[in-house]
């Protein structure tokens, strides 16, 4: 089989109806759509099982109890059976000529991983925007995906904050590293066993996406957007901002950065430092002003947790400062000479 697409679902019947609709006109016809129902109250069940009995490239999977999207792709990727694999979640649509296009960059270009650009645009408005590549994403060697392409996603750097200082924009050179955007060899998934971390909410495609680049020997990019991302304020990443999960989360992520850097046998900690001290930042936002679902008490015991790791302790002293950006020269100051808090 030529391509499997893993569609997490949860409680989609509202949108599920056009997602299916993209499925069914693709023009590669060698594919399999991997559904995983992850525990759904609505009626996406029985929308699922009535596609699965009209197309037999349509199979569904279930989760008896609400697990994550993170869980609910795992469970697809030990089921896909496609050399390519791609993703997609059911409230999006794709061009129906999305699997053709990824496979065929793949294959002519000899490559394990590809990347394409998409529109997106907030749930009510009309018109899309295309969100383009930064740059090149043609690379014929692992070194030049982990060294161009890694960065992009992987956090912030001391050199993309003195850029940002300089008066480029913070996201010049960022990529936003979900998984719906890009194509993956299955065999080198299944190689190097990379899943996504159930125990991260926030970011997990982009880490996903990392782990599988510490691997990847070519990478290519097919250049025009392929698919469409609406942004809801009922989705999963906007009902997990903001509270006390969005901070244990901050945790989840510094583990798997570490456990990344860990893999590619050190090297990475330069590209996520910073972003230790902007996460470190807005925990405290969170607790001190925001005054969410965390007491404070609590919430500043996290906060000086966070502050004692090691590798967040070298973010800070050797973040760069500026009085481009008073404000945030004088938080890190402060954060700095409050040595015996944290």
């Amino acid at each position: 089989m030529k391509a499997s697409i893993i569609i997490p679902c949860w409680n989609s019947a509202e949108t599920l109806e056009d997602c299916l609709v993209c499925l069914r006109a693709q023009t590669l016809e060698d594919f399999e759509a991997v559904f995983v129902d992850d525990g759904s109250a609505d009626e996406t069940p029985d929308i699922l099982a009535r596609a699965a009995a009209e197309d037999p490239r349509f199979r569904v999977l279930t989760h008896p109890a609400n697990r994550g999207v993170s869980a609910a792709r795992n469970t697809g990727l030990e089921a896909a059976r496609g050399e390519f694999v791609f993703f997609a979640d059911p409230d999006d649509t794709f061009r129906p000529d999305m699997l053709e296009k990824g496979v065929r960059a793949m294959e002519s270009d000899g490559a394990d991983y590809c990347v394409f650009p998409y529109r997106e645009k907030n749930a009510g408005e009309t018109d899309f925007h295309v969100v383009s590549l930064k740059g090149t994403c043609r690379y014929s060697s692992n070194g030049e995906i982990r060294t161009r392409h890694l960065p992009r996603l992987f956090g912030y750097s001391a050199d993309q904050v003195r850029a940002w200082y300089a008066g480029e924009p913070l996201s010049a050179h960022r990529w936003h590293g979900g998984v719906v955007t890009s194509v993956f060899r299955r065999d080198v998934i299944e190689t190097h066993h990379v899943r996504f971390d159930e125990r991260i909410g926030l970011y997990e495609d982009a880490m996903f996406n990392c782990e599988y680049m510490l691997w990847a020997r070519r990478m290519t990019c097919v250049d025009e957007p392929l698919y469409d991302y609406v942004h809801r304020s009922t989705g999963a990443i906007a009902r997990l901002r903001g509270g006390d999960y969005e901070i244990r989360n901050k945790f989840e992520l510094l583990r798997k950065r570490k456990e990344l850097d860990a893999k590619a046998e050190g090297g990475l900690a330069p590209l996520f430092a910073c972003s230790c001290v902007f996460s470190l930042l807005e925990m405290l936002r969170l607790v001190l002003i925001c005054r969410n679902d965390v007491p404070l008490k609590a919430g500043l015991s996290r906060v000086r947790a966070y502050a004692q790791d090691p590798v967040v302790r070298r973010a800070l002293a050797s973040f760069p400062l500026s009085i481009r950006r008073p404000g945030l020269a004088c938080a890190v100051l402060l954060l700095r000479g409050t040595g015996n808090f944290f």
